[in-house]
């Protein structure tokens, strides 16, 4: 009940921005889905930019349009929600030992992906294997590592920051 009282009186003075500091903590679920469509409806309906702070990183994926991370008290990075997305997408990581030749076959396959350095790629999509392997061999390339990739906000999070504990 404090989080509501706290926001309807914040919206008493008909705001245009709005700073939440964790709007959900110690909210049941059926409070949580109140507050979160709440949120969203006064960006909506009434074009109130709120500002959340929240270790409920969850949570904010289901509202951010924009990200500031923060870590010991400094803005390490800003994003927009697109470019975490893209950041955060899942795909296969693959380890060749030549990029040019894996660029080619993944073209051939009318593949989406994104070479990293000279032995890494990342694709956006499934591939036949078999076809990938022997079509990267015909180019004179190998496959040395596979490995799939899904990065949450909060793994995400932690490798920007470092993993290690912030006191």
């Amino acid at each position: 009940m404090k989080q509501r009282l706290g926001i309807a009186v914040a919206l008493a003075g008909d705001p245009d921005f709005l700073v939440l500091d964790e709007p959900v903590n110690g909210l049941d679920p059926q409070g949580i889905i109140e507050i979160r469509e709440l949120i969203l409806r006064l960006n909506r309906e009434k074009q109130i930019t709120v500002l959340i702070s929240s270790h409920i990183l969850d949570e904010l994926s289901r509202l951010a349009t924009h990200y500031g991370f923060i870590d010991g008290g400094r803005m390490v990075k800003e994003l927009s929600a697109a470019q975490l997305e893209a950041a955060c997408r899942k795909c296969v990581r693959l380890t060749v030992t030549d990029t040019a030749a894996l660029a080619r076959v993944l073209d051939e396959l009318g593949a989406e992906y994104k070479i990293l350095d000279d032995a890494t790629a990342d694709v956006y999509q499934k591939l036949p294997l078999s076809r990938l392997t022997a079509a990267l061999a015909a180019e004179g390339c190998e496959l040395t590592d596979m490995q799939e990739r899904d990065e949450s906000l909060e793994s995400y999070f932690v490798s920007l920051v470092g993993g290690g504990s912030h006191d």
